[in-house]
Parts: structure tokens; sequence; C-alpha cells
């Protein structure tokens, strides 16, 4: 293991300066949500609902959001590399289209600007991976399209949270309502608060001993994932976040994320090449702040990288739980995904 690396990602961060989602994300409007999928079903609602294109490789829990605002999902298809490896112009008409940032890399707005032109659709840029990343011209994702939507609950230990960036460009006029921020932290997000600090006092071991805990709590096992976590049609539930979640943040700030998750992601790449697992990303782009590291592997070989990860105190799961109608005749690059999770 590179010392230097393992000394980055394990060593106790540095006292982190209060700072508020809505100054990173300025001058775009920023609304708060319990979860990213509320702010996802704001956007679809914004668009007037019907139909929402989609990619086939998601994770089919968040499909809730397109009943929820009154649509119908439709999907297109993407290539090994995570980009649409079809041209935009043969993909259906919808009236809002997703584009993915996966786990923190930026997705080439192009076609999806250039389906927009055509068809007239809001285009919805799903940055739940990718609180921190910034493309090559600098700009953080979640900001180039009409709608951002972010989940900064899956980068920072935080009990709630989901974010929907509004642009100038989007049809704001047509959002419904904010919802009203609810109550005091629960018990598992107490628990989740403390994951960064004891990772940082006591290593690997404890901090994959508490991430167990916690998913535990949550009732998730990652044998059983696939074909079992969510639904596509349940109800949302309520919307409204935390009341933190406006306020000030001081448990990590970009700059401490970005060191510590990019040192993380070449700790991960380092163990990859010793066990000969094949990486979706050749290189790691200077803007990105990873949210896992992300391989492919047949059973055998994810196995074996369980066991790897596991000892530097992260779990992999298999990505993502697709949707139905998707998962019967889904590629095999659609299947083969595995990650290995970061801790907060």
């Amino acid at each position: 293991m590179d010392t230097d690396l393992a000394a980055t990602v394990y060593s106790p961060p540095p006292a982190a300066r209060p700072w508020r989602l809505a100054d990173l994300y300025a001058p775009a409007r920023v609304r708060f949500y319990r979860l990213g999928r509320h702010a996802l079903a704001d956007a679809l609602r914004a668009a007037g609902g019907g139909p929402a294109l989609l990619p086939g490789f998601f994770c089919r829990e968040v499909l809730s959001a397109v009943p929820a605002a009154g649509g119908q999902g439709l999907f297109y298809t993407i290539g090994p590399d995570l980009q649409p490896d079809q041209d935009s112009s043969s993909w259906p008409e919808a009236r809002a289209v997703l584009a993915v940032d996966f786990f923190g890399f930026p997705a080439d707005l192009a076609p999806f600007r250039a389906y927009a032109r055509r068809t007239g659709a809001v285009i919805i840029e799903d940055a739940c991976h990718a609180l921190f990343s910034r493309d090559e011209e600098g700009r953080l994702l979640g900001t180039r399209a009409d709608f951002g939507v972010l989940s900064p609950r899956k980068t920072l230990p935080l009990s709630d949270g989901g974010v929907l960036v509004v642009s100038d460009s989007a049809p704001a006029r047509t959002l419904p309502p904010a919802p009203e921020a609810l109550g005091e932290k629960t018990a598992r997000s107490c628990l989740k608060a403390a994951a960064r600090p004891l990772l940082a006092a006591t290593g690997a071991g404890a901090a994959r001993i508490l991430l167990e805990a916690l998913r535990a709590a949550r009732g998730f096992d990652w044998r059983d994932r696939i074909g079992r976590e969510g639904s596509e049609d349940e109800p949302l539930g309520e919307a409204g976040p935390n009341s933190s979640l406006a306020g000030p943040i001081a448990c990590a700030d970009e700059a401490g994320e970005r060191t510590r998750r990019r040192a993380l992601y070449e700790l991960c790449a380092e163990t990859a090449r010793e066990l000969k697992l094949e990486p979706l990303f050749a290189s790691m782009p200077s803007g990105v702040v990873p949210y896992a590291f992300a391989f492919r592997a047949a059973p055998g070989p994810a196995e074996r990288a369980y066991a790897a990860y596991r000892r530097l105190g992260l779990s992999v799961l298999p990505w993502p739980d697709l949707p139905g109608a998707v998962r019967a005749n889904s590629p095999a690059h659609y299947r083969d995904v595995y990650l290995a999770h970061f801790l907060w």
C-alpha cells in the first residue's frame, strides 16, 4: 500500500470552516429536499410531466420520481464508456431528458443539448454522485443544464439531503413550492455523522465495522441487493429535508474532500492493478471528486475484490439495481459493474 496515499485517506481531516451549499452553487437557485429523487420529481414536474428519457443503466428505485411527477419512463442506451451509444436523433421524444454524471465523472452534454434543440426537452443533470466535481472548464457538475440534482448525503456525513439546482434557463415558474424543512436528526444520522471522526482516529478496521453496522441498521445486505431494494412505483414519501441542510456545514469542505477522495481513488486503483481489475475510467480528470471506485469484474474476481477492499475499510457493491424494463434484455456491460464505496 502506498503509505503517502494511506496517510492522506486515514489521517484526521483538518477543521473545516462552515460553509453553505447555497453559497457553493451560487448564482444558481438552490432548493433542499430529503432525498435526491424528491428533487428529481420537482424538476420533472417543472418540465410538465409526461415522458421522461433516462439512461437504461440506472438505479430503479430512483424511477419512483417519474410517476410521482405524472410521467412515464423511456430509456436510451449507453455504451461501456457510460456515454450514450446512439445518436440522440434516434431517441424518442420526451419532455425531459436526464444526463448522469456517473460516479462523479462528467457526462458529455453535447448529445443532450442536440436532443433538447430538436425536441424542446428540459435537460436535467443528475449529479448525485458528483458533489464538488467539476468539468474541464471548471464548472461544478449539476450546474450545466436547466436543472441539476444533487445528493450531498452520499458524499458528506449528513442526516439526509437532496438538492435541486435551478438555472436561469429552467422553467422555474412551473416549479411547485419548495418543501418545508422538518425536525431534528435521527439516531441513524448521528451514527452516520460519527463515521468520519472514527475513521480518522482508528483507521480502516473500525471504519469497516461502523459502515457495516450502519448498513445493517438499514436492513442492507449487498449480496441481496439486486432486484430487491426499492420500487419503481412506490410513493416518494415526505419531501421535507432536515432543517440543518440549508445551514452552515462544518463536516467537510470542497478542498478537503477533493484531496481525500482523490487519494482514496488512487489507493483503490492501486489495489485494482494488483487484482487485475478493469476500472471503468482509464484516468481521473483533475476536476473529478469521485464518489466511489468503479470497476468491471466477473463474480469470482468480484469476490476477491470484496475481500481486498474490505481490508481498506470499504464495501464492494454491485451497481445498479436495473429498472425492470431494462433488466431482462440488458447488455453485459450493464451487469458487471461494482463499486468500492468511499466512507464519509
